[in-house]
């Protein structure tokens, strides 16, 4: 007997389907973990919201939670039948590092995105993606104050001169 695993199940229904075409698509999810070898601990309806990022055009999704024990055998037939089900958007299994909880969690509040800011170039706020955006300038010498490179050959013409026998510096 393969060793059961518990698992996290969220399925992200298309909201234009029939409310019934989806209630039927949570009850086949249902019996399909029921009736094979696993156990449903719980399952969460968390609603209709939005989404990260728009699938097929949609903007927002029915979230649905299942909580339960299974064998690997029922996992890949409950894959098959949400990957080639069109109401199902998304779904994805995550396996548990323990046992599930006793209480299915809650939906998460519905927290609404901050809009994104374009500062003054157009570039949204954040996206420098590591770069430093502080203006640099670079340092501006004086006439007073010689390159380093111009001092070490100063010194150097003027120790030369300073020797018996030397030539005095050029210019």
């Amino acid at each position: 007997m393969p060793l059961k695993a518990h698992y996290d199940l969220m399925v992200l229904l298309d909201p234009e389907a029939d409310e019934d075409v989806r209630a039927g698509v949570l009850e086949r999810v249902k019996s399909q973990i029921e009736s094979g070898d696993a156990s449903l601990r719980g399952d969460s309806d968390w609603g209709m919201r939005r989404l990260a990022y728009e699938i097929d055009h949609r903007t927002e999704a029915q979230y649905h939670l299942f909580q339960f024990e299974a064998a690997p055998d029922v996992l890949n037939e409950l894959r098959r039948s949400l990957s080639i089900d069109d109401t199902v958007l998304r779904f994805r299994t995550i396996r548990l590092p323990g046992e599930a909880p006793e209480v299915t969690p809650p939906a998460p509040p519905h927290v609404a995105p901050e809009p994104r800011r374009r500062d003054d170039r157009g570039r949204r706020e954040g996206s420098d993606r590591g770069r430093d955006t502080s203006e640099r300038q670079a340092p501006q010498q004086t006439e007073e104050e010689p390159a380093p490179e111009a001092d070490a050959e100063m010194a150097r013409a003027e120790e030369a001169a300073a020797e018996p026998g030397g030539e005095p510096a050029a210019g």
